[in-house]
């Protein structure tokens, strides 16, 4: 019986170490099977990327209503980051390139499916001269075209020290509405230095403003304008108002005062 017994547990050992293989192999095989399909799907991944990588921009379209951009200067910005195919496009750099231009205010590119690229230009829009080579966008930025004679002609001019721009187009649009009031044109702004302000209006009149409370001080101007100068406005050459309670005329040497 004893020895019946021990042939019956040394086969129940062999069973459990046959099936404990058997698992064994069972979870390699499935391991070696994960690593096939792993590496098949990576493989699979890269050619189709090198397919996508291969499909060319067949088509670049702008769009937006272009009066100052040159479009064949777009078309040189862009062509450069072609080369990488449709799918490799850096849209990014694309739209920095583009933003490069001075008469660029913004550039929205797009992939368009299948093969097409569209660019959205938006243009810069100058509210007046800056200093003397410069021009001013209504965000207060100053850029600078190569050649911006036939543009600003018609456009106020705006001057003063680095990182004012901001501050004077501010005084300006305040400045324009008072004498609107009157229908007088603000022709010129400028802050020196010394932070004072000095602007031109119709006839060329100079108006000195100081540097304390510009608008108060233009305010007296067309308080006195009204009263006593509007008749005789085309004889005036220049308005002192640097004075506390009054201001000082300079009348042209071919007016009746002068």
């Amino acid at each position: 019986m004893a020895a019946k017994e021990n042939r019956f547990k040394s086969s129940r050992v062999a069973e459990r170490r046959r099936s404990t293989d058997r698992r064994e192999w069972g979870r390699i095989a499935n391991r070696l099977l994960l690593i096939a399909v792993t590496l098949g799907f990576v493989y699979g991944v890269e050619k189709l990327g090198a397919r996508l990588d291969a499909i060319p921009v067949e088509r670049v379209v702008f769009a937006g209503d272009l009066q100052r951009v040159d479009r064949n200067v777009l078309v040189e910005r862009v062509t450069g980051h072609l080369a990488v195919g449709y799918i490799g496009l850096d849209l990014a750099a694309i739209q920095t390139e583009l933003e490069r231009e001075p008469w660029v205010y913004r550039a929205v590119v797009e992939r368009l499916w299948p093969r097409e690229l569209k660019i959205t230009i938006v243009e810069e829009t100058p509210i007046a001269v800056w200093g003397r080579g410069g021009l001013l966008n209504h965000r207060g930025r100053i850029f600078v075209p190569k050649d911006d004679s036939q543009h600003s002609e018609a456009l106020p001019r705006l001057d003063g020290p680095e990182g004012s721009a901001i501050e004077i187009m501010r005084q300006y649009r305040l400045m324009s509405q008072l004498l609107g009031d009157e229908k007088l044109t603000l022709q010129h702004l400028e802050m020196d230095a010394r932070g004072s302000w000095t602007a031109r209006i119709d006839q060329n009149v100079e108006l000195v403003m100081g540097r304390r409370e510009p608008l108060e001080k233009l305010r007296r101007f067309l308080w006195v304008y009204r009263e006593y100068l509007a008749a005789d406005f085309a004889g005036i050459a220049r308005v002192d108002m640097r004075y506390i309670n009054g201001l000082a005329v300079a009348w042209t040497e071919h007016s009746n005062r002068g």
